[in-house]
C-alpha cells in the first residue's frame, strides 16, 4: 500500500514538473475552408497566429497571451484561434477548398515574420490588423489583440 502510494505521488510530481510552466499548445490549423464557414456561422473572428517551431517569440507570446486568454475564456465567444505552423509540411484545405502548404500560404499573404497574427473572414481576406512580432511590448500586446479582433468583428461580413 505504501508503494503505491509513493508511486502516486511520484508520478503526480513528475508529471507536475513537466508542465509546471503552464505552457500548453495552441490547435494547430488544418482546414482554412471549414474554420472560416464555422467563424461565420458562430459570428466569430477566424484567428491565425502563423509561427515556426522554434520560434522564440512565439513560444513567449502562446505561453503569455494565447494560451491565458484560451483559458480564460474572455475571448471565446469572439474568435476561433489556430497556429499555422510555417516550418511544417503540412497541407491544409485552402479557402477555395484546394490545398495549400503551410509556407505557400504564408508566403501568399506576405507573412513569413513569426509571429504574425491574421484576422480572416471566410473567405481568407484581412479583417483586422495584423499584428506582425511582438512589438517588443508583450504588455500591451493583449490589447492590440483585443482591438484587432473587435475591428474585425465589425468588418466581418458573411456574405459570399
Amino acid at each position: 500500500m505504501t508503494r503505491r502510494v509513493l508511486l502516486f505521488i511520484s508520478i503526480v510530481f513528475i508529471t507536475n514538473c513537466a508542465y509546471s510552466d503552464g505552457y500548453e499548445r495552441l490547435l494547430y490549423l488544418q482546414n482554412f475552408q471549414t474554420l472560416g464557414q464555422r467563424a461565420c456561422q458562430e459570428n466569430k473572428v477566424m484567428v491565425v497566429m502563423v509561427s515556426r517551431e522554434s520560434c522564440p517569440y512565439c513560444i513567449k507570446l502562446k505561453k503569455l497571451i494565447f494560451v491565458p486568454e484560451v483559458k480564460n475564456g474572455e475571448l471565446n465567444s469572439k474568435w476561433l484561434l489556430r497556429e499555422l505552423l510555417i516550418d511544417s509540411k503540412d497541407t491544409h484545405i485552402a479557402f477555395d477548398g484546394g490545398k495549400v502548404k503551410s509556407i505557400d500560404y504564408a508566403r501568399s499573404i506576405k507573412a513569413t515574420l513569426t509571429p504574425t497574427v491574421l484576422f480572416l473572414d471566410k473567405n481568407g481576406r484581412e479583417i483586422g490588423k495584423r499584428i506582425v512580432g511582438t512589438g517588443g511590448a508583450i504588455d500591451f500586446y493583449d490589447f492590440y489583440l483585443k482591438r484587432s479582433i473587435n475591428q474585425a468583428l465589425e468588418n466581418q461580413s458573411c456574405q459570399s
